[in-house]
């Protein structure tokens, strides 16, 4: 199980890096558009879809990776108040439950991403973007993600020490 959980902080780490790539993209083609504007009189044409791309990449790939790392927005409301074996089963049963919501969410991705491909379909901006490219960075992001709550929920059945580098604990991890 160990090589399972560092491989998928590898993977998440991966993933990261890779919003990081997408987020420097954003803030460089927005700045590209600004100098267009103010300097040539002219634009890209395409900056708002492609920074909507983006912002979704940046977003749903590093969601692994936040998540491992306990940086997601959390309200412990009832976790503080448990002791630390039920704290951690429940969070582990929130993480598979979200495991399989997120699941489902990427048969609806993959669904549209082959329907998309098959029939051809095109963004309605003059780059005519096939709609299945950016479904499928979606459907892998969240992929990304769904492994990631899996080795979170059976980390925390089991145990095992995360593979993020040591940080201050939460209140119920002492």
């Amino acid at each position: 199980m160990s090589r399972f959980y560092s491989a998928t902080y590898v993977i998440s780490c991966f993933g990261a890096a890779v919003a990081a790539a997408a987020l420097v993209f954003m803030v460089s083609l927005i700045t590209l558009e600004i100098t267009l504007r103010a300097v040539f009189s002219t634009s890209t044409f395409v900056m708002d879809e492609f920074v909507g791309y983006a912002l979704s990449i940046s977003i749903v790939w590093s969601l692994g990776y936040v998540l491992e790392n306990n940086k997601l927005i959390r309200v412990n409301l009832l976790l503080p108040h448990l002791n630390s074996r039920m704290a951690e089963l429940l969070t582990a049963l929130s993480a598979l439950l979200t495991c399989a919501a997120t699941i489902a969410l990427v048969t609806v991705f993959w669904t549209r991403a082959i329907r998309a491909y098959t029939r051809g379909t095109v963004s309605s901006s003059i780059a005519q973007v096939p709609t299945w490219i950016p479904e499928t960075m979606m459907l892998v992001g969240l992929l990304l993600f769904s492994l990631q709550l899996a080795a979170y929920g059976l980390r925390h059945l089991t145990g095992h020490p995360s593979q993020a580098p040591a940080q201050a604990g939460l209140p119920y991890e002492e």
